[in-house]
C-alpha cells in the first residue's frame, strides 16, 4: 500500500512538472542546437523507419508530432492515441521511389478493464516497405539475377490521458531483408502531449527508435534515434497550423516543418506543408513543399498527399481511416 502511494505521488509530481511550459525547454534546445559531439559519430540505418505513414501528416510536411490524434499516432507520437475514443482502423499505401511500395495498417481502440488502470488506449500497427526486384551484379558487372528486399516493423502502443496530459509508449519489432539475409532488432518510442486550458495550443514531444542496432552479418548500424518537438495552433475556426523540429541524433541532422490545414467546408480539407533539413537528409518525408486533400464521408476519411524527392521524382500517398 505504501509503495502504491509513493508511485501515485511520483506520477502526480511528474504530471505537475510536465504541465509547465518550461519543462519542454531542455529537449527543444537539444533538438535545435547542433552538437559537434554527435554530428560526426555515426550514420543511422533502417531508413524506412523515418518514412511518414500517413497522407494527412505527409501533406503537412511531416509537422505532426502535436497534430497526431488518431490511429496514425502509432507511428508519429504514441501519446496522440490518448485522444482516440472508439475503435479506429487505418490503411495507407504509397507508390514509393524506384518502383517500391510502402504500406501501413493500424488499429486503435480503448481498453476497458474491470480492474486495473482505466482510460488506456491500445494500438497495433504494421509497416512494410517493399523494394521489388533488384538486379544483382557480379564482380565483372555482369547480371547475376534478381533479388528481393523489404523492411518491416510491427508495433504495439499504449496511451493514457491524465487531465490535459497524454502519455504513450510503443514497443516494436523491426526486420530488414536483402537477398534473404535478415537483420532484426526491437525498439521503443515514447510520446507526450499537453493541451492548455482555454487555449487552442497544444505541445508535444516524441522520442523514436530507442533500441539496439541492426546487424547484417558483420555490419552494424544504429537505429535512426529521433527527438521531436511539436506545436499545434488553432489559428481560426477550421484553420490549424502545425510546427515541428526534429533531431536525428546519431547523424546530427535537424529538420524543421510547418504545415497547415484548412477546412474549406464540412467534409473537405486542403493541406500544405514545407520541410527544411540540415545535413545530407534522407528519404523520410521529403524536404520541400508538400500538398494534399482530405475528404470526410460518414465515419471514414480519405486523405491524399504528394511528396517531392527532387531528381528521384515524387511519392504519392493515399490513406483511409474508419471509425467504428
Amino acid at each position: 500500500m505504501k509503495n502504491q502511494h509513493n508511485l501515485h505521488d511520483i506520477l502526480n509530481n511528474l504530471i505537475h512538472a510536465l504541465s509547465r511550459p518550461w519543462a519542454f525547454i531542455p529537449m527543444v534546445l537539444f533538438v535545435l542546437i547542433p552538437s559537434a559531439r554527435v554530428s560526426s559519430a555515426l550514420e543511422s540505418g533502417a531508413e524506412f523507419l523515418r518514412i511518414g505513414s500517413d497522407a494527412r501528416a505527409s501533406s503537412m510536411g511531416g509537422a505532426y508530432t502535436a497534430a497526431a490524434n488518431d490511429v496514425s499516432s502509432i507511428h508519429y507520437n504514441p501519446a496522440g492515441l490518448a485522444a482516440v475514443s472508439g475503435t479506429e482502423l487505418g490503411l495507407s499505401h504509397a507508390k514509393w521511389l524506384l518502383d517500391g511500395s510502402y504500406d501501413f495498417v493500424g488499429l486503435a481502440m480503448p481498453v476497458r478493464m474491470k480492474s486495473g488502470p482505466q482510460g488506456l488506449v491500445m494500438g497495433l500497427g504494421i509497416t512494410r516497405l517493399s523494394s521489388g526486384d533488384i538486379e544483382g551484379r557480379s564482380a565483372d558487372r555482369s547480371s547475376s539475377g534478381g533479388f528481393g528486399a523489404y523492411d518491416q516493423s510491427v508495433s504495439l502502443s499504449l496511451a493514457k490521458r491524465m487531465g490535459r496530459n497524454g502519455f504513450g509508449v510503443t514497443a516494436k519489432y523491426i526486420e530488414s531483408s536483402i537477398a534473404g539475409i535478415k537483420a532484426r532488432t526491437v525498439a521503443a518510442d515514447l510520446g507526450y502531449t499537453r493541451a492548455f486550458t482555454g487555449s487552442p495550443v497544444s505541445l508535444a514531444l516524441a522520442v523514436h527508435n530507442l533500441g539496439a542496432p541492426m546487424k547484417y552479418i558483420d555490419q552494424e548500424d544504429p537505429l535512426p534515434l529521433t527527438l521531436s518537438a511539436g506545436l499545434m495552433i488553432g489559428v481560426l475556426p477550421g484553420v490549424n497550423l502545425a510546427l515541428d523540429a526534429s533531431r536525428l541524433v546519431h547523424d546530427g541532422e535537424t529538420s524543421f516543418s510547418v504545415g497547415s490545414e484548412y477546412a474549406v467546408m464540412p467534409g473537405l480539407s486542403l493541406r500544405s506543408g514545407y520541410m527544411a533539413e540540415t545535413g545530407a537528409g534522407g528519404l523520410g518525408n521529403g524536404a520541400g513543399f508538400n500538398a494534399g486533400v482530405g475528404i470526410m464521408l460518414m465515419d471514414a476519411r480519405l486523405d491524399y498527399a504528394v511528396t517531392p524527392f527532387g531528381e528521384l521524382g515524387s511519392a504519392q500517398r493515399i490513406s483511409l481511416k474508419k471509425k467504428f
